[in-house]
């Protein structure tokens, strides 16, 4: 039995995330999000390194006949305050208290690739379901989305855990 768990924790820890399928997520979070003033650009910062960078930049460049456009450039926290979408790498989420602290009350959506990242202040965090053959899910506190002005659609609740 102790061996069993040993193996079972190995292969949770193990799984990585599907980066194109992140780029997609994050895609249609910022689509069914709604900010307080209406969005012709989309600014979003990555705060950190990570993979999900190039996957998400060239989603983002198959895009450009929409009604929105985007750009995509990384960032210093320094800088949070000027955009409108915030990645966090997960090897930088120790950060986020901080960027939540910097951008209190400003309508930015904050995405962690570390999961329960909401009690810190996060709107949404991607995390490995376990339970659901290892894919990837999402954590969603609408308090925090709340809390910034953001509304986000009735379809991403339903499919999202929800943080409280």
């Amino acid at each position: 039995m102790f061996f069993l768990a040993i193996i079972l924790a190995f292969k949770s820890y193990s799984q990585q995330f599907d980066q194109l399928e992140n780029s997609v997520y994050i895609y249609n979070f910022i689509k069914y999000t709604s900010w307080p003033e209406k969005k012709h650009e989309i600014r979003i910062g990555i705060i950190g390194n990570t993979p999900l960078e190039t996957e998400l930049r060239n989603l983002l460049a198959k895009k450009t006949n929409s009604a929105v456009s985007y750009e995509l450039r990384k960032i210093a926290i320094s800088d949070a305050r000027n955009v409108d979408v915030i990645v966090v790498a997960r090897t930088s989420s120790q950060q986020v208290k901080e960027l939540v602290r910097i951008t209190m009350g400003s309508p930015i959506l904050i995405i962690t690739e570390k999961e329960n990242m909401g009690p810190s202040g996060a709107c949404i965090s991607f995390f490995i379901d376990e339970d659901n053959n290892f894919k990837t899910g999402y954590q969603l506190s609408i308090r925090n989305c709340t809390a910034r002005k953001l509304l986000v659609n009735e379809q991403l609740r339903e499919n999202a855990v929800l943080m409280r």
